[in-house]
């Protein structure tokens, strides 16, 4: 037997009042041994931690309190306490890296010590844990009520909290992005390349790159504008590359420096596992909507790979399958329509649509007809000086692809004249910024007719 339990033990070190004593559990007892040993693995790396001076004085130690969630929820936090503190669970474990640690220290209550971040970067963490936890329970949170606390000393053995609200930090953020951004991309365009740079092939020396950069990618979800309809009801999951400067980059561009099918696959399999759970939870939260997933074709080409993909979506429950939207993404050009027949039968009976990301400017998607696929994706160039040539690549891209008879998805709408121009064209849904910045986690569906788009950009 462990005497106090691993969670006792914490708050006696952190919280700042004393915890009321508990008796033991009767299960305490009968623990399996993996349990025993995963608490004492986590006690052991939280005290590598405390060992640190530094600690204290680099703010790493950050708490997040879910006191304006539980008032928000009412009467219904007694019902919904266990699925909250499930998910905030998954959020901040995701959210972390494998040397930090988190517990919850009391009823809504979160301390996640951070073992390597800055005291601004744990706090940009912190607050996006607490955006999403919010919005995946709210809808539309108040940001400005949500705080974040970083433990800045220590006084008779109890720490003492500075807090900031998730608004400021993020705002913070953003104000430092856009200062520090033309700056640094003039600094980084102001020294030309050395004459001798152009060295062999053979010569020069691989990279050794740390994992940081594949640990940056991550997903964001994008509103869909059902064009017929007037509805926003599906969200795209696109990838996310965050660089260390605040930038970032998405969809294909995000995957282009992956180049280990290995890695690829794993971006693929953590991107659709963390978008079903988060499907899942909005659920059970009666949010109805579709999300649309990417794979790429090196995931589902390898026999291995694909197996491992596979096997998460036979997991996904029969009730969220109808939500799914697998998107194809990495396609190359002619692939033969039995191989792509094969394989949009091996995810067809675990969503409702399958899309494939094509070029604008493709003209015959003959092909294609018959294989299965529901329809076609592009992405469109956000340049406003070629507008009159991107309305006519839109009109050919969906002409080529009714004739195919697959539906159109139309990515990169910054325009309200791009968008006039796509429902021109006759496309099903579009997407960009014009219709819906991306967002860590979809929200309700909502209904958007074009007044709706008229009156966002008079606002703007």
């Amino acid at each position: 037997m462990l005497g106090l339990s691993l969670g006792e033990k914490l708050r006696n070190w952190f919280v700042e009042e004393e915890p009321a004593a508990t008796a033991p559990s009767s299960r305490s007892g009968t623990a399996n041994d993996a349990d025993v040993e995963r608490m004492r693995a986590l006690e052991r790396r939280l005290k590598v931690l405390l060992a640190q001076p530094q600690l204290l004085s680099a703010g790493r130690i950050h708490m997040l309190n879910l006191d304006a969630l539980r008032a928000s929820l009412g009467p219904a936090w007694d019902e919904l306490r266990d699925r909250v503190h499930s998910s905030a669970d998954r959020i901040i474990n995701r959210h972390i890296d494998d040397k930090d640690v988190q517990f919850r220290s009391g009823d809504g209550e979160y301390i996640i010590v951070f073992a390597t971040l800055s005291r601004q970067a744990a706090s940009l963490v912190c607050a996006k844990i607490a955006e999403e936890l919010y919005r995946l329970f709210l809808g539309d949170p108040k940001l400005a009520e949500i705080t974040v606390s970083t433990a800045v000393g220590a006084v008779d053995g109890k720490l003492l909290f500075e807090h900031a609200s998730v608004a400021d930090l993020l705002s913070a953020v953003e104000q430092t992005v856009e200062a520090n951004g033309p700056a640094e991309q003039a600094a980084g365009s102001a020294a030309p390349p050395p004459p001798g740079a152009a060295a062999s092939a053979a010569e020069q020396r691989k990279l050794k790159l740390s994992t940081l950069e594949m640990a940056q990618i991550g997903t964001m979800y994008r509103p869909l504008w059902d064009v017929g309809r007037q509805v926003i009801s599906t969200y795209m999951c696109t990838p996310v590359r965050r660089f260390p400067d605040g930038t970032s980059v998405e969809g294909m561009l995000a995957l282009s420096g992956v180049s280990e099918p290995q890695q690829l696959a794993k971006v693929d399999i953590d991107t659709l596992a963390d978008t079903v759970e988060i499907l899942d939870e909005l659920f059970r939260n009666k949010f109805r909507l579709m999300v649309s997933v990417p794979v790429c074709f090196e995931t589902l080409a390898a026999r291995r790979s694909r197996q491992d993909y596979l096997a998460i979506c036979q997991s996904v429950p029969d009730y969220l399958r109808p939500f799914l939207i697998f998107e194809f993404l990495r396609f190359p050009a002619g692939v033969p329509g039995g191989r792509m027949s094969e394989l949009v039968n091996e995810v067809r009976p675990f969503c409702r649509w399958t899309f494939l990301r094509v070029e604008c400017r493709q003209q015959s998607f003959a092909s294609l007809s018959g294989t299965g696929l529901t329809g076609l994706t592009t992405m469109i160039s956000s340049d406003r000086g070629t507008e009159a040539r991107i309305m006519e690549d839109m009109n050919s891209f969906v002409a080529a692809a009714e004739r195919a008879n697959l539906k159109t998805c139309i990515v990169g709408i910054t325009s309200t004249s791009l968008a006039v121009a796509a429902r021109a064209a006759g496309t099903t849904l579009i997407a960009g910024d014009r219709i819906g910045r991306a967002g860590e986690i979809p929200q309700h569906m909502l209904r958007f007719g074009w007044q709706d788009l008229f009156l966002r950009e008079a606002v703007r």
